[in-house]
């Protein structure tokens, strides 16, 4: 379910930047890790879609483990678990093999705004308003995309673990991934009544 949900996030910044570019099946975004075997893994001049973190979201987390199936016989199973992603966009538009480097790195930088501008008129994505999410996934009901910032300290500290040097990036909070795979726990049911026992004393 995270690796679809990814698919359809690049798949739907991709149609965006080829609508802008009057192109059609270019690939200006692609999952990606960011670094692999010690190389820079985003191909050149292309952006590159990194999950960085998975988060549960324990706020929303619905706590009752009874349902009413389709049947309407009660069902016991675990709750729900919603999960966060925090994706990191990068732009590999700096390398040493190009002829002109500032007007690359300045295009990456224009890829990147691009981005920014597309999440800023839609951050929500339902299967209403984006058809492609139903046929990556139809368990995926909802996402939406929030702008996470890094300060200075925690932005060093992440590209010194990389073991790479910086690029161009931004940060986003996906929510909101929901985990159930409607595994029965055991046969129950409604309780109607409770009947009480009393002991006197003699």
């Amino acid at each position: 379910m995270i690796n679809t949900a990814l698919d359809f996030l690049s798949k739907e910044i991709n149609s965006n930047l080829n609508n802008i570019a009057g192109t059609t099946n270019e690939d200006f975004i692609v999952v990606s890790s960011i670094v692999y075997g010690g190389k820079l893994a985003i191909p050149d001049k292309t952006l590159g879609l990194t999950l960085m973190n998975i988060e549960e979201d324990r706020v929303a987390k619905d706590q009752r483990v009874t349902v009413r199936n389709m049947q309407g016989d009660i069902e016991t199973r675990n709750p729900d678990i919603y999960l966060n992603l925090f994706v990191l966009i990068s732009a590999n538009f700096h390398y040493e093999e190009t002829e002109s480097p500032r007007l690359d790195y300045l295009e990456g930088l224009k890829r990147l705004s691009q981005v920014i501008s597309f999440f800023q008129g839609k951050n929500v994505f339902t299967q209403a308003n984006s058809p492609l999410l139903a046929l990556t996934d139809n368990k995926i009901e909802r996402l939406s995309a929030e702008l996470f910032s890094f300060n200075f300290e925690q932005m060093n500290h992440f590209w010194s673990i990389i073991g790479h040097s910086y690029l161009p990036s931004v940060l986003y909070k996906i929510r909101m991934l929901t985990i159930q795979e409607n595994v029965q726990l055991a046969p129950d049911g409604i309780i109607e009544s409770i009947a009480l026992q009393t002991k006197t004393r003699s």
